[in-house]
C-alpha cells in the first residue's frame, strides 16, 4: 500500500513537472549562412527588401554589434553548437555539451533542419552527441522549409527547440565563380548574374583597400587563376566595376531568397497562433565582403565579414522594434546561455558567453553585465611562394565599444587598429599614429587578459 502510494506520489510530481516544462516557450533558431549584419532593410540598406527579418524584428531587439567567433562556418558552427571558442571547439566538439543535447536533457522536443557544416562533423555521425531527435542536413533552402513547416504542422506534446539553417546567401560563392566563368550550380534556384550595371548598387564607400594591410589578409587576397583553389574561392582578380556590382546585386537577391523562406516560417508560426509562445533568434554564421575591400567571401576581421544580424524576438515578451547599437554581443557564444536562460536551464558555468535576456525581454531588470571588449579567431592559410609549401598565420581581434583591434602571429603589418567612430569603413589603420598610443595599449592589454582567462592558446608573447 505504502508502495502504491509512493507510486502515485512519483507520478503525480512528474505530472506536474511535465506541466510547468508546457509552460515553457518553443525555441526557434534560425540560422543563414554568410549574411553579412548590415544587408538587411531593417539597418537601412536600401538596395534590396527584407520583410521576413523585418517582421521578426518589429517584434524584437536587433543587436547591429553582433559579431561571429570565426568568420568561416564549420568554426563558427561548432561555436553556436557548443558556446565555446573555435579554438577549443572546432577540434573536439564532442568535449562539451551539445546545445540540442542539454535542450533535450530538459524537456524539449528536439530538432534541426538544414545545412549542417559543424566543424568537420557528419550530422548523422554525431547524433548521440547534438541530441536532435529529428534532423537532415540539407543545402536546398526550400527543402528546409518544407521540413521546418511540415515540424510545426505536428502535435507537440512538449515544448519544442528547432534548428532551422538556411544555406543562402551563401550561394554567392557560386555567384562569384559564375560571373568569372568558372561555373557552378545554385542550391535555390538562380539570381540574374549580369544584370545591367545601372541596375545594381554602386560600389561601396570603403571599396578601396587600406594602406599596409596585413599579410593575414592579403595572403589570400586576388589569386590570380593559376591558383587553382584560392582562385576558385575569391575569382575576383580580373573584375572592373561591373562584375563587382553585378556581384553586390546577385548577392543582395540571395539574401531576398532566404529571407523570404524566414517570413514564411514565421507567417506558419503566426497562423497556427504560436507566436505568442515561441521565441525566435535569428543570425548567421559569418558574413560576406560585399566587395567593400574589393572582398568577396569572408576569412577576414573586416567588419561586412566578422559582423552578423543578431535579432531576438518574442511577441508581447521582448521589446520590440528596438535597435541595440551599443550592446557587444558574440553569437556563437551567447546564444547557448541565452536560450538555457529563456529555457529554465541552470547556466554552466564554463561558458564564456552572456544571458542577453535582460537587454531583450520587456520587463527584465537590467543586468549591468555588459562587456567592454568581443574576440573573434581566425587562422589563415597562404601559399610559401618561397618553399612551396603553405604558411599559416594565426589571428586574434578584439572589438570594443569605439575601436576595433587585431594581431595576427607573424606576416607583415600582423597589428592593426581601426577608430570605427570617424573611420566606420577601415580604411584608415591607426596602429602606428602616436595620438592613438593609449588606446592600442589598452586593446593589446584586453587581449592579454582574454587569454589568460580563458585558456586561450593563441601566443601572448607575440603581444607587445
Amino acid at each position: 500500500m505504502k508502495k502504491n502510494s509512493l507510486l502515485c506520489a512519483v507520478v503525480g510530481l512528474f505530472s506536474l513537472v511535465s506541466q510547468a516544462q508546457d509552460k515553457r516557450p518553443n525555441i526557434l533558431l534560425i540560422i543563414s549562412d554568410q549574411h553579412s549584419g548590415k544587408i538587411m532593410s531593417q539597418t537601412g540598406y536600401p538596395y534590396l527588401e527584407t520583410p521576413g527579418i523585418d517582421k521578426l524584428a518589429s517584434e524584437g531587439v536587433t543587436f547591429t554589434r553582433s559579431y561571429c567567433t570565426y568568420p568561416v562556418c564549420v568554426a563558427s558552427r561548432a561555436s553556436i553548437m557548443t558556446g565555446m571558442m573555435p579554438s577549443k571547439s572546432h577540434a573536439d566538439l564532442t568535449i562539451f555539451p551539445a546545445i540540442g543535447t542539454t535542450m533535450k536533457n530538459a524537456g524539449y522536443e528536439t530538432a534541426y533542419f538544414g545545412k549542417w557544416h559543424v566543424s568537420n562533423s557528419k550530422i548523422g555521425k554525431v547524433a548521440d552527441w547534438h541530441g536532435f531527435e529529428a534532423y537532415k542536413d540539407e543545402h536546398d533552402d526550400s527543402k528546409t522549409e518544407k521540413m521546418t513547416i511540415d515540424f510545426l504542422n505536428e502535435k507537440h506534446d512538449k515544448p519544442f527547440f528547432l534548428v532551422t539553417s538556411f544555406l543562402n546567401p551563401h550561394d554567392c560563392c557560386e555567384l562569384a565563380r559564375n560571373i568569372s566563368g568558372l561555373g557552378d550550380n545554385y542550391h535555390d534556384g538562380p539570381v540574374e548574374e549580369r544584370m545591367d550595371v545601372n541596375q545594381c548598387p554602386p560600389l561601396p564607400a570603403n571599396f578601396a583597400i587600406p594602406p599596409d594591410e596585413t599579410e593575414g589578409f592579403y595572403c589570400r587576397r586576388t589569386p590570380d587563376s593559376t591558383d587553382v583553389v584560392q582562385f576558385g574561392k575569391h575569382p575576383v582578380k580580373y573584375w572592373g566595376e561591373t562584375e563587382w556590382r553585378q556581384y553586390m546585386y546577385g548577392y543582395d537577391r540571395l539574401v531576398e531568397k532566404m529571407d523570404n523562406h524566414i517570413l514564411n516560417v514565421v507567417n506558419k508560426l503566426e497562423i497556427q497562433g504560436l507566436l505568442e509562445n515561441t521565441i525566435i533568434f535569428y543570425t548567421s554564421d559569418h558574413g560576406d565582403g560585399h566587395a567593400s575591400h574589393q572582398w568577396n567571401q569572408k576569412m577576414n576581421f573586416y567588419e561586412e565579414s566578422v559582423n552578423v544580424p543578431f535579432i531576438i524576438s518574442w511577441k508581447g515578451q521582448t521589446k520590440s522594434g528596438v535597435i541595440d547599437s551599443k550592446t557587444l554581443t558574440s553569437s556563437g557564444l551567447d546564444l547557448y546561455p541565452t536560450i538555457c536562460k529563456i529555457a529554465g536551464i541552470e547556466l554552466d558555468e564554463k561558458l564564456p558567453g552572456k544571458d542577453l535576456s535582460s537587454n531583450f525581454l520587456k520587463n527584465a531588470k537590467a543586468s549591468g553585465e555588459n562587456r567592454n571588449y568581443i574576440v573573434s579567431e581566425i587562422n589563415q592559410s597562404a601559399k610559401d611562394e618561397d618553399n612551396g609549401g603553405r604558411n599559416l598565420f594565426v589571428g586574434r581581434m578584439v572589438v570594443s565599444e569605439r575601436y576595433k583591434y587585431f594581431l595576427f602571429d607573424g606576416g607583415e603589418n600582423p597589428e592593426q587598429l581601426f577608430d570605427l567612430a570617424k573611420d566606420p569603413g577601415e580604411l584608415r589603420p591607426v596602429a602606428n599614429l602616436p595620438e592613438y598610443k593609449e588606446q592600442l595599449l589598452a586593446h593589446r592589454q584586453m587581449l592579454k587578459d582574454w587569454i589568460k582567462e580563458t585558456s586561450d592558446p593563441f601566443p601572448i608573447d607575440k603581444i607587445q
